[in-house]
């Protein structure tokens, strides 16, 4: 039975503290879990246990015990005194004590007391409130607790006028990010912002402190997601490495203004290189990077990345200078530019629900650019940079685009041809009752070129088909009428109009079957998929229209099945052929491909005379072997391989196999072979691509490609990452050839074997910043599979 005397002063509490209250003077057996925690003998923190401890910052004994957590992230504690009452949000303040009293305007508690509202709780030997100011200060084996943080001390003091709080001596550990550490003074005003004194951070486990920030001061805003810390000596080790006047980072993962993570790497052609960049969160729809970049070799570049997204607009701005090449002299071999520049727009507007406009354009201020910045042998050989502005009109039946394309062309004598501009006009015609569907498609396009033959060319081509299709075949003839007027402009101003007409006809055609096969664990589908494809188009003669934006693609399964084997309409090819394949799949009883062969050839009734840059007449009779096999019955392994054979001469024109063994997520091992073989000249390469944890904390990472040609390797690196709970590190050396590629990807012969290399080093602190740095694209890009988790 709650006394009067409890009852008088509950009435006094309501209008010290200012709010609904409930009081229960507690009998000792009645908080048994309470009172054993404080009934537990109070221990000197010894500094090597990190138990209890003499304060180190006022070197006062600590008068509270606080829970101790050795793990990341932190798991829940017990006993219930360390865990917030989550019952109801809502609830009114309630109190409970062994003894209540009042004198004056003055009301003591003392005894287990324990104040509880809205999720959060405080524990203390002793509560005092005081109403002439509506504040009440808690002593004595203090701790104050929430769903989201628990805090330790030896007094706390709240103003109720002032909506503040202030905690004197303090550990504190915040359950959302592990950010843990001891302060002089935690204030905390009506806003619910941290303010922290003579303090430390970290985010590692009490007993594991491989890093700390020592600061003057940390504000936490747990509102805004951010906390900010001014004056500060990051320790790891428990050794300074470096001081911070001013830094922010993260309490959760919403976005914020501040520095992001550096990167390091020495190469021998940059030397050493280190990037720092720093954020700026302008507004929840655009943001900016800025990075700054620093070579030995080189000099300062600048990169900044600007994206935005708007109800209408949406892009990407990236661009990055170096003012003053220091490898520029006058006397470089490579004849390098004083300025160095990249800039990459990409942007689109949806101006209504049909209409809508881009840009996509990228250039560099010289050929060697990405040699000498790309980081890798795919980079490094980018050759062709496309500028690219349109406008454009879609719908059900009519598409209308209007764009302009120009192009640079990196380590090539020959420049391509602008398209300034190019109009198409689609009209299409939805299918009838009788499944018959057309379109007609117009185009009018300028082409452009310094010192070179111009040209206007006009394009028509209307087209009917018919697709007939059962739930065991399709067949689609389709029927088109090509017409192509070009009225071209020579060096000398000579103007010739030349004008071409051709139809093609062909006829898609195929069958499904399908049997079901019995397995221990389930059933599973096996299908069998016969096409045949006929192709005919007359021939023209076409040797006197440029060539403007016109190619001869590889050979493919695609490419069997396509209506001009030349890429583009500078060249329609005349054929007579027929194109066969048949495929096989097993399926699971979710349909998911477990398994799949293909094999197709195309058989030509007539010899080929359409060809480009005065090529001689194709006069062989059928194509090479195509064939294709995947296979993925488990989630261990896949294996993607293809073939392309020559039976006239029993040879391989080319094949390549991967496989990619997976037991668990991230735990990866790659095998490659790749070959090709042209008329001017021969490539093979092997490979090797890993990455494989050696225990919880330490992953090995690698790859090896191996030029088995011209013996020699094309590219390889190794690493080394080491994750804990609170930091990580990654280590990458790496060596690539840093020569040029010809159009098909292989490695030009008889170049110099010039290797490009360096050490890269990523480092990381969790819960203060993200990562995402310079060796993720890479390593995503050169271990198939691999996902960076390095951080997060």
């Amino acid at each position: 039975m709650v006394s009067k005397k409890v009852r008088w002063v509950k009435s006094f509490l309501a209008s010290a503290i200012g709010a609904s209250l409930t009081v229960v003077a507690l009998p000792s057996a009645a908080d048994s879990a309470v009172k054993n925690v404080s009934e537990q003998p109070v221990e000197e923190k010894n500094s090597e246990s990190g138990n209890t401890s003499e304060s180190q910052k006022n070197g006062s004994v600590r008068l509270y015990q606080f829970p101790e957590f050795k793990t990341c992230p932190s798991e829940a504690i017990e006993p219930i005194r360390y865990q917030a009452d989550l019952s109801n949000p809502n609830e009114p303040i309630k109190i409970y004590s062994d003894e209540a009293s009042r004198e004056g305007n003055m009301a003591y508690l003392t005894g287990n007391v324990r104040v509880t509202q809205n999720q959060q709780q405080l524990t203390a030997d002793k509560l005092t409130a005081d109403n002439r100011d509506k504040s009440y200060r808690a002593e004595g084996d203090l701790l104050f607790t929430s769903q989201n943080f628990v805090v330790g001390a030896d007094s706390l003091d709240y103003y109720s006028l002032e909506g503040s709080t202030e905690i004197q001596n303090t550990q504190y550990h915040l359950y959302s990010n592990n950010a843990n550490g001891e302060a002089e003074q935690i204030r905390v005003d009506n806003k619910q912002i941290l303010t922290l004194s003579n303090t430390d951070f970290s985010t590692c486990p009490d007993d594991q402190k491989s890093w700390v920030f020592e600061s003057d001061e940390i504000v936490i805003d747990r509102e805004s997601g951010w906390g900010k810390a001014y004056n500060s000596v990051v320790k790891v080790a428990d050794i300074p490495v470096f001081y911070l006047p001013y830094i922010t980072f993260p309490v959760d993962d919403r976005r914020k203004t501040g520095l992001l993570p550096p990167s390091f790497s020495n190469s021998n052609r940059n030397g050493r290189d280190i990037s720092a960049p720093y954020y700026f969160n302008l507004a929840p729809n655009y943001d900016l990077t800025l990075t700054p970049r620093y070579m030995t070799s080189r000099g300062s570049m600048l990169g900044s990345e600007f994206r935005y997204l708007t109800e209408q607009n949406s892009g990407e701005l990236f661009f990055e200078y170096l003012p003053s090449d220091k490898a520029a002299t006058a006397t470089n071999p490579e004849n390098l530019p004083d300025k160095r520049w990249q800039y990459d727009v990409n942007h689109l507007t949806q101006l209504s629900e049909n209409w809508s406009s881009g840009i996509a354009a990228r250039k560099v201020s010289d050929d060697g650019y990405f040699q000498d910045f790309g980081g890798s042998i795919q980079d490094s050989n980018q050759d062709i940079l496309s500028q690219n502005l349109y406008v454009q009109y879609l719908t059900n039946e009519w598409l209308v685009r209007t764009e302009y394309q120009d192009w640079q062309l990196l380590n090539s004598p020959v420049e391509r041809y602008t398209i300034a501009p190019r109009v198409q006009l689609t009209r299409f015609f939805e299918p009838n009752e009788n499944d018959f569907e057309a379109k007609i498609h117009t185009e009018i396009t300028r082409f452009d070129k310094d010192n070179a033959v111009t040209a206007d060319r006009y394009h028509v081509e209307p087209s009917i088909g018919w697709s007939h299709e059962t739930l065991y075949s399709f067949f689609r003839p389709e029927l088109s009428f090509a017409y192509t007027q070009y009225e071209q402009t020579d060096v000398a101003g000579i103007e010739q109009t030349l004008d071409r007409s051709l139809p093609t006809l062909s006829i898609d055609t195929g069958l499904f079957f399908e049997r079901t096969l019995e397995f221990d664990d389930g059933d599973m589908t096996q299908t069998l998929e016969p096409r045949l494809f006929y192709l005919y188009t007359p021939f023209e003669d076409q040797q006197d229209i440029g060539i403007y934006d016109t190619s001869l693609p590889t050979f493919n399964f695609t490419q069997l099945f396509s209506r001009n084997r030349f890429s583009g309409i500078d060249r329609i090819g005349d054929a007579n052929q027929v194109s066969g394949a048949i495929t096989s799949r097993i399926l699971d009883e979710e349909g998911r491909e477990k398994a799949s062969v293909s094999i197709g050839r195309t058989v030509y009734l007539k010899d080929r005379k359409v060809t480009m840059l005065n090529l001689p007449v194709e006069t062989n009779k059928q194509s090479g072997l195509l064939a294709e096999v995947n296979w993925r019955w488990t989630d261990n392994i896949e294996v993607k391989s293809a073939i392309e054979w020559d039976d006239q001469i029993n040879e391989t024109t080319h094949g390549l196999v991967n496989v990619h063994y997976e037991p668990k997520p991230n735990h990866i091992i790659n095998l490659g072979h790749r070959y090709r073989k042209t008329p001017n000249r021969t490539q093979e390469e092997a490979e090797l691509a890993f990455a494989w944890p050696m225990s919880q904390d330490w992953r090995l990472l690698g790859r090896y490609n191996q030029d088995l040609t011209e013996n020699r390797t094309n590219d390889s690196f190794l690493g080394l990452e080491y994750e804990s709970c609170c930091w990580a590190v990654r280590v990458v050396a790496r060596r690539y050839i840093n020569i040029q590629l010809d159009s098909q990807g292989g490695l030009v012969p008889d170049q110099p074997d010039e290797h490009s290399s360096g050490v890269y080093i990523q480092f990381v602190l969790k819960g203060v910043g993200s990562l995402r740095g310079s060796t993720t694209e890479f390593l995503e890009e050169s271990i198939y599979g691999y996902e960076d988790l390095l951080g997060k």
